[in-house]
């Protein structure tokens, strides 16, 4: 008696709200808060039968009453599928004419939060069992003869072995029964679907429950077929629904399938609504909507039974599921899959989807767009097995695929698409029918897909007995511009500093400078930095140099060289001499004796500080120092000396001295 007094309570605040705003009162839109379930629905209509589908986000009382259709953001209904939520809406009207929601308020979502309450729809896991209730229309004999206990067969080709190939066995339809008998309903059809529009499927599920109620045990189940004796509108539907079942209160996956759409394609697909997995369609250019999205042959959750060029009794066998979706499902293993983020390139040995032979090779890469985590492309690895009990043999061709994934895409409002889009070379070849299919979308050994805007590159290298081998680049940092000194320019500093672009996504730089084109003189100063800047040592005046720039990539693989800039360096018309000019690279040092000394540390830097040390030698008793094996780059250098005891400890090092070499 609560929940009916609440619902009767609503209805009655609804009904206040739609008499003003058909009065043209605007201030009758104002905010209203409920409490209630979120559930998708989808309708989906026969192939060819010139229908559109439909799409409905709706909330439900505590009884599994439909309240209300919600005008929302399609993610966020997603993410909250099932759970309980408090919502603050104003009504804009009532339900699209003629559809499923035509006598119920439509609400414009202003604040949606969830409650502590978590019925969410169970995890895709484990045991999920299904009920196939039997349910007929009062004034419709004729029903179904469809051997329901072997369409839902554990063996290939049943509808239990579909979901757990397509899961790796992650999930299992263990539990499954066929309700004994077919149950009348207690109206006619024309009750439940009235000569236009859409079928009431709040009566249709009420009514199928409550007649078979007294030969099932709800609460052992997961998920709910209701199979019907007739057409029940233009579609087949599919989604979830909160329900208090046998004293057992939670969202339950359910399906509403006339005659025409109980075989393996339709039912996969209406189930894998009620696991709640979106649509699919493609291409990822101008997507179609209406009556086209059910396009591609790639996904069970589009083109239901692909190509058809394997089937059997009970209709088309249903091509896979995309990775996207395997990973909304939680079945894509963590562990297989790769991102690459921005800045960062790799190549994988993409393993195929589906009856994957290897165990390590990843099974998906994804690939965030700008550093998106709502906007990324997904890859995998299809293989068309022809005579093998695999579900992709009604896929076009064994290749490469590639989607755009925009997360919220494809909902209501509308295309219906779902967030994933095949991706094509060229959405213009022909109808998006043919170009999702065809080869166009078909990504192989030599072929490569690059987003220029968003700097990807996705490259398929070869391909394997099971697998491909692919490369992608996502914002890898390129060669940086060089700034200054510009070619040919004359410097007077005997420090100069060097100055480039700053390459997006780099993780740091290398300059080499040198007296020679080719960077082979022996003399070539390098050094690394993280910025954009670097001033050299000293160097000999009265020459020309050359240099260039190279980019650090994360990982630490680095970028082509950049291009190569010369200057001349003069000396100023007030520079001082540099002292102890050296014209070898390998000086000889030398220092006065100290009596308790066993040994002296001599120390190189290109810094007064001696922050980094370029050289350090250790010698026994004697104030001398050559440098044969450690030859030194032209330019200022610091040294010094620290006498060693006895004990191995060094005492006071010397104060730094300078040399400058200068080798032509």
């Amino acid at each position: 008696m609560r929940h009916t007094i609440l619902r009767l309570s609503i209805w009655l605040i609804i009904g206040i709200l739609l008499l003003g705003i058909s009065a043209g009162d605007s201030a009758a839109q104002s905010s209203m808060t409920l409490v209630g379930y979120i559930s998708i629905l989808h309708g989906d209509p026969p192939a060819n039968s010139n229908q559109p589908p439909q799409q409905f986000i709706l909330l439900s009382d505590h009884n599994g009453m439909t309240l209300a259709q919600l005008d929302m953001d399609y993610a966020q209904a997603l993410a909250l599928l099932g759970r309980e939520i408090r919502l603050t809406a104003t009504v804009t009207g009532s339900g699209l004419p003629g559809t499923l929601t035509a006598n119920l308020p439509a609400l414009a979502v202003q604040t949606i939060t969830p409650t502590g309450t978590n019925v969410a729809l169970p995890a895709a896991s484990g045991a999920y069992p299904w009920v196939n209730l039997l349910c007929k229309f009062k004034d419709v004999a004729t029903v179904p003869t469809t051997d329901y206990n072997a369409l839902f067969s554990a063996t290939y080709p049943g509808v239990d072995h579909f979901w757990r190939q397509n899961s790796y066995n992650a999930v299992t339809l263990t539990g499954t029964t066929t309700d004994t008998m077919w149950r009348e309903l207690p109206q006619p059809r024309s009750y439940y679907v009235p000569a236009t529009g859409y079928a009431n499927l709040d009566r249709l599920v009420t009514d199928c429950i409550a007649v078979s109620n007294a030969s099932v045990n709800f609460a052992l189940y997961k998920g709910i077929n209701m199979m019907f004796n007739a057409s029940l509108d233009c579609c087949a539907w599919g989604g979830s629904r909160w329900m208090t079942l046998d004293g057992l209160s939670k969202v339950w996956s359910v399906t509403w399938l006339p005659p025409w759409a109980q075989v393996y394609d339709y039912i996969t697909h209406e189930m894998g609504h009620g696991f709640g997995l979106p649509h699919s369609s493609g291409p990822q250019v101008n997507p179609p909507s209406g009556l086209d999205i059910y396009i591609s042959s790639w996904d069970v959750m589009s083109d239901s039974g692909g190509t058809c060029s394997v089937w059997d009794s009970f209709g088309c066998l249903p091509p896979g599921i995309i990775a996207d979706h395997m990973t909304i499902a939680g079945w894509m293993p963590t562990n297989r899959r790769v991102t690459v983020p921005p800045g960062t390139g790799t190549t994988v040995t993409l393993e195929r989807l589906r009856n994957p032979l290897s165990s390590v090779n990843p099974l998906m890469i994804k690939i965030p767009i700008n550093g998106s985590s709502s906007h990324y492309y997904t890859v995998e690895a299809r293989f068309r097995t022809s005579g093998q009990q695999d579900y992709d043999q009604n896929i076009p061709d064994t290749a490469v695929i590639i989607h755009d994934v925009l997360l919220g895409r494809g909902g209501w409002p509308g295309t219906n698409t779902g967030p994933a889009l095949v991706v094509v070379d060229d959405p213009t070849a022909g109808s998006p029918g043919l170009v999702v299919n065809g080869e166009g979308a078909r990504w192989k050994p030599g072929e490569t897909f690059q987003d220029a805007a968003a700097g990807i590159k996705i490259s398929v290298i070869s391909q394997n007995a099971s697998s491909f081998v692919v490369t992608v680049s996502n914002q890898v940092p390129g060669a940086p511009a060089l700034t200054a000194p510009g070619s040919g320019a004359t410097v007077t500093s005997a420090a100069p500093t060097f100055t480039w672009r700053a390459e997006r996504y780099a993780a740091g730089y290398e300059i080499a400078v040198d007296t020679t084109s080719t960077f082979t003189s022996g003399a070539v100063i390098t050094a690394q930095t993280t910025g954009t800047s670097y001033t050299a040592p000293v160097l000999a005046a009265n020459r020309s140099y050359y240099w260039r720039v190279r980019t650090k990539i994360a990982g630490g693989s680095w970028s082509d060289w950049s291009t190569v800039s010369s200057f001349i360096l003069n000396s100023p018309a007030a520079a001082a001499p540099l002292r102890t000019q050296l014209t070898t690279i390998t000086p000889t040092l030398r220092w006065n004796l100290v009596n308790w000394a066993i040994g002296y540390k001599v120390e190189i830097s290109r810094s007064a500080s001696f922050s980094t040390v370029s050289d350090s030698q250790t010698v026994n008793g004697t104030n001398t120092l050559s440098l044969p094996t450690a030859p030194l780059a032209n330019g200022l250098y610091y040294w010094r000396v620290c006498p060693q005891r006895a004990n191995g400890t060094f005492g006071t090092c010397s104060s730094p001295d300078t040399f400058v070499i200068n080798v032509p």
